[in-house]
């Protein structure tokens, strides 16, 4: 056992040299950055979608959380109609344990919504959360920000710990640049409009889906601190052609549910790009009939907290 941590103590300031200097090398040009390190890309549009955030000037009424089902599928502009200010804080492959840091992000940035509506799409719930961390890393000029480098911290993995360090300090320095674009359109306000073509007929199986332990301590931890902050939870099931198999978690009880597959349109496939993401069209149908569901439920929730 001392042989191995004195092993250990004498590899470490070698493998540090070595990170430092792959980061200084990587700095002589962008090339160089992708094959060391990661390359950048717009897909999922963080990019743009975290200094849209960040910007804001007032907290919105409705701060939304979740996947692709939702930065694809949930239009603020519905909502702006009702009179209901909101913003789309989804990422691409974000799972609870991505949507509790970004809860902590808007907490920090004195941008604290009345209500959080997290779409809870069931797919995530076996997730490590690694690919949304990476993407909050990689594609984002604000990967300084403490909360992201917790995010990255807390996956305990290396990899992912030594991209936070190397894009923590070069995003101060070094914004994003000629990351590889997307057909797809950003809209003001986090939404991601699908510009994608009708998918393929698809065959639906049978997928049950549990939450593994690391998304249940999340989930855990979000209804925690939204009740310390005074922030009620909403939580709604993206609609799907082909519906994923679960059991509500008992750590989602009594809370206000929407069902997205009771959408008058959810099974129109023509609607979606395959079989869980809707098209632009598609979101903006969906939007203006969730607009309407919120509503009807942050009215009570509103009365309920005076």
């Amino acid at each position: 056992m001392t042989r191995f941590l004195f092993g250990l103590i004498c590899f470490l300031p070698w493998f540090f040299s070595g990170a430092v200097a792959a980061g200084l090398i990587a700095q002589l040009h962008p090339k160089l950055e992708h094959e060391l390190f990661a390359k950048g890309s717009q897909f999922g549009h963080t990019v743009f979608r975290a200094p849209d955030f960040a910007g804001q000037s007032e907290s919105p009424e409705i701060l939304t959380l979740g996947s692709s089902t939702c930065y694809r599928g949930i239009d603020m502009r519905p909502f702006y109609a009702t009179g209901i200010t909101a913003f789309n804080l989804c990422s691409s492959s974000q799972s609870f344990f991505n949507s509790e840091h970004l809860l902590h992000w808007a907490i920090d940035l004195d941008l604290i919504p009345s209500h959080a509506l997290i779409d809870i799409y069931p797919e995530m719930w076996r997730s490590s959360g690694m690919e949304s961390t990476r993407d909050f890393i990689v594609n984002n000029d604000l990967a300084p920000h403490i909360e992201f480098q917790r995010m990255a911290w807390a996956t305990r993995d290396i990899q992912t710990i030594l991209l936070a360090s190397y894009f923590g300090v070069t995003r101060h320095f070094s914004p994003n640049e000629n990351l590889t674009g997307t057909n797809d359109l950003y809209i003001q306000g986090g939404f991601t409009y699908s510009m994608k073509a009708p998918g393929n007929s698809v065959e639906c199986v049978p997928d049950t889906c549990e939450l593994n332990r690391t998304q249940r301590r999340a989930f855990e931890r979000i209804r925690r601190r939204c009740e310390e902050e005074g922030i009620q939870l909403l939580l709604v099931n993206p609609p799907q052609l082909c519906e994923e198999v679960f059991d509500k978690p008992k750590v989602m009880e009594g809370l206000p549910w929407i069902e997205g597959n009771d959408w008058p349109l959810a099974k129109v496939d023509t609607l979606y790009y395959d079989d869980h993401h809707l098209r632009g069209v598609g979101a903006e149908f969906y939007s203006e009939w969730l607009a309407g569901q919120v509503a009807a439920r942050i009215a009570p929730l509103s009365n309920l907290s005076k």
